[in-house]
């Protein structure tokens, strides 16, 4: 299943972590030489002239055709012949290797992480420092709307080299079979303790009514998702108390930051996992499943409660996909669970943003072309823009029948959002897509607003860069999944993980520590 968001994680990330327990990648880099601050005024008859613009995106799964009505209606409305370059998501960072060395870069480039790859080109004096046109609020009003706390995480060493694809600030929750919730009669769980009854109820009590020992409670595995260096998918994380462990870095209670793996309270939080693997409740071979399987365990019957799944997962085509199985299939998101001690708990919060799109430093070669390239992103940010893409033509990629929208065949297939590259802020009607239904719409906005309840925290590494880390990232994640695994099955004590955290940082992590520290310190 997919994540609202996917920044730089220095941890793993257990599919049950961030939401379960949550309530609960680089060289020295040069500063650009370019001052954006100081170019040239842009004119309107450039600005008039038809440009090719090229731009390179992540693409999830099958990519548009290359020529069609919705690509069509985009170089109408911008007056562009558009080249616009999907690559698939499993082959993106060997394609941007590739783009990066060669110099051949296109008009607009989309970095999806900030990681050792982004860092390093922003350093290569290859992409253009954008503050000064973030300002400008009557040429881009909407880019100039940015939120700040988005746009902090972007500065480095006083520039901002990338344009953000806005997501939701909500991040995932916790969600449960509602179905068999009420089929059993018992209530949403508000305590970790009341969490482990419903769980250990989903295995032990038939929920699915077909008398059988097939169902467990909480759907796991090892998420594939990667990362940078496809480095840091596992571990679990809780929050249960107060300052808790995040996807991510944490405050550790002494002016720093550590990885959630190793923050103060974790061991409650694998101790949780252990106990519930013990118990048959967590699947026991859980270490070998993957994203796709955790997600089928939950749609398809086999697990009681999935986490990390954040609102943008409440899609039709899985909705439908759980019907099929079982046209009883209902789900609900979960509100943060109250700390041991009663006090609120909280889901982390997201990065408000997945990827930025930075632009080639070569556009200041044509100021007209430069002024085009941001008119398009701001466009896309704006209500106008952003309705042409959800939408596309009337009569073409929707019909509008007694005052209702509905996309069509074609525009499923081929609409302007096929080659969309930003967005309109994740707020309001635009956490839906033109496919949500009304289930589906309940279920986003519901999730929306469950994720801030509670006390909501933020992880502290986004925007954050360590040399060392995206060194030696995938030794130190080995480590960590080696030894998580190890606590969760029983091969070793929960005390382990500082048997853990001392090896970490023989192995390069003390390093890691002090340079992300030094990175947050002076971003703060």
């Amino acid at each position: 299943m997919k994540k609202s968001m996917k920044a730089l994680t220095v941890t793993s990330t257990f599919l049950l972590a961030a939401s379960l327990l949550a309530a609960c990648s680089k060289g020295e880099v040069r500063t650009q030489s370019t001052d954006s601050s100081k170019q040239p005024a842009q004119t309107a008859q450039a600005i008039e002239k038809k440009y090719k613009i090229r731009a390179m995106n992540i693409l999830y799964g099958a990519a548009p055709p290359d020529s069609s009505t919705g690509k069509k209606a985009i170089e109408d409305r911008y007056n562009i012949e558009f080249d616009y370059i999907p690559v698939a998501a499993g082959e993106y960072n060997n394609k941007m290797g590739v783009t990066l060395a060669s110099g051949d870069i296109p008009d607009t480039v989309l970095f999806p992480y900030l990681d050792a790859i982004y860092f390093n080109a922003i350093g290569s004096d290859q992409f253009l420092p954008l503050e000064a046109y973030l300002a400008d609020s009557k040429n881009y009003p909407n880019l100039a709307k940015l939120p700040k706390e988005v746009m902090d995480t972007l500065k480095n060493k006083g520039h901002i080299y990338g344009i953000p694809r806005l997501r939701g600030i909500p991040g995932a929750t916790l969600v449960m079979r509602k179905d068999w919730l009420d089929k059993l009669g018992m209530k949403v769980p508000t305590t970790y303790d009341e969490l482990y009854e419903v769980m250990k109820a989903f295995k032990e009590k038939d929920p699915d009514g077909n008398g059988k020992d097939d169902t467990y409670g909480l759907a796991a595995g090892v998420n594939s998702g990667a990362g940078i260096n496809g480095a840091y998918p596992f571990v679990s994380l809780m929050a249960s108390m107060k300052a808790g462990p995040s996807v991510g870095w944490v405050e550790d209670g002494k002016g720093g930051i550590v990885p959630g793996e190793f923050a103060p309270n974790n061991k409650a939080a694998i101790g949780y996992l252990a106990k519930l693997y013990k118990e048959g409740i967590i699947a026991k071979d859980f270490a070998i499943k993957k994203d796709q399987q955790v997600e089928d365990d939950f749609l398809l019957g086999k697990a009681g409660v999935v986490a990390n799944w954040g609102y943008t997962g409440f899609t039709p085509e899985r909705l439908t996909k759980a019907k099929a199985a079982n046209p009883k299939f209902e789900m609900i998101a979960i509100p943060p669970l109250k700390a041991a001690d009663g006090s609120d708990g909280g889901y982390v919060k997201s990065s408000g943003f997945f990827g930025v799109f930075a632009l080639n430093k070569d556009l200041l070669k044509d100021e007209g072309k430069l002024k085009k390239v941001l008119k398009i992103l701001d466009d896309q940010m704006g209500d106008e823009g952003a309705n042409f893409f959800k939408w596309g033509v009337d009569g073409i990629h929707y019909k509008t029948d007694n005052g209702q929208k509905a996309v069509t065949d074609l525009g499923k297939t081929e609409g302007p959002n096929k080659y969309q590259l930003t967005n309109h802020a994740n707020e309001g009607e635009w956490i839906l897509s033109s496919a949500d239904t009304p289930e589906t719409t309940k279920l986003k906005q519901n999730s929306f607003a469950v994720a801030m309840q509670g006390k909501p925290y933020t992880s502290q590494e986004v925007g954050l860069f360590s040399q060392t880390y995206a060194d030696k990232g995938a030794e130190l994640y080995k480590s960590t999944v080696d030894g998580v695994v190890k606590i969760i099955v029983g091969e070793k004590p929960v005390d382990y993980l500082d048997q853990m955290f001392d090896e970490w940082k023989t192995r390069g992590g003390k390093q890691v520590l002090t340079e992300m520290n030094e990175a947050w310190r002076a971003r703060k």
